[in-house]
């Protein structure tokens, strides 16, 4: 099996979390909108710190981890990409794969940071659904001015009184349906060891796409 599929839309989801900081929108928006803004304006300062030494770029590693662990459910995440897999897995099994795609969100984000600072976004809407909302937003390059818009929403809810996303739509590419599919055919081909090995495989190779 290829992950190629799946860490394409893990860059897309970095690309939509970084990007949206860059420019502030005419209209607020709810508290979900208000939460974006709070958490990528914060990783926008972080960005613009020193990192030429070995240590201020661990240390501006380790606060961007910090804000994206405020943005993301990793465990509802887990939940929906797994679907009907989820239930079936052991409390430990559960924990384990939860951490190997937290660490592998992370490292796709923090490879994408510098690359994608060049977008402005415009938020769009924010329309509330059955278990949360979605806030719409629209993100343009500053340097090809011609191409259209990206097209990415955020599907976030309320856990522990604090909002989290759950899931990221770019251009009508559900984040977690793309894992869905490709978790759910290696599973059925190989088992949940084999996917469990891939995931610890691309980890350890250093890879990011």
């Amino acid at each position: 099996m290829t992950m190629r599929t799946i860490f394409l839309a893990l860059a897309l989801a970095a690309l939509s979390f970084t990007s949206i900081a860059s420019i502030a929108s005419a209209q607020e928006g709810g508290a979900a909108t208000r939460f974006l803004r709070q958490r990528h304006d914060e990783v926008t300062r972080i960005m613009r710190r020193d990192a030429s030494t070995d240590a201020a770029r661990a240390a501006r590693s380790q606060e961007v981890t910090r804000i994206l662990s405020q943005l993301l459910d990793y465990q509802e995440l887990s939940r929906r990409a797994l679907g009907t897999h989820w239930e079936s897995r052991t409390p430990a099994q559960r924990t384990q794969f939860v951490d190997l795609l937290r660490q592998l969100v992370e490292r796709n984000y923090e490879a994408n940071l510098e690359r994608i600072q060049d977008f402005e976004v415009r938020y769009t809407r924010e329309e509330a659904i059955s278990d949360g909302t979605v806030v719409f937003t629209e993100a343009r390059s500053r340097q090809e001015r011609r191409q259209p818009p990206v097209e990415i929403s955020y599907s976030m809810h309320l856990t522990e009184g604090a909002w989290r996303v759950f899931d990221v739509n770019t251009d009508g590419v559900s984040l977690v349906r793309n894992y869905n599919r490709q978790f759910n055919r290696i599973i059925g081909q190989d088992g949940w060891d084999a996917l469990i090995t891939r995931m610890q495989e691309r980890l350890a190779s250093g890879r990011t796409e």
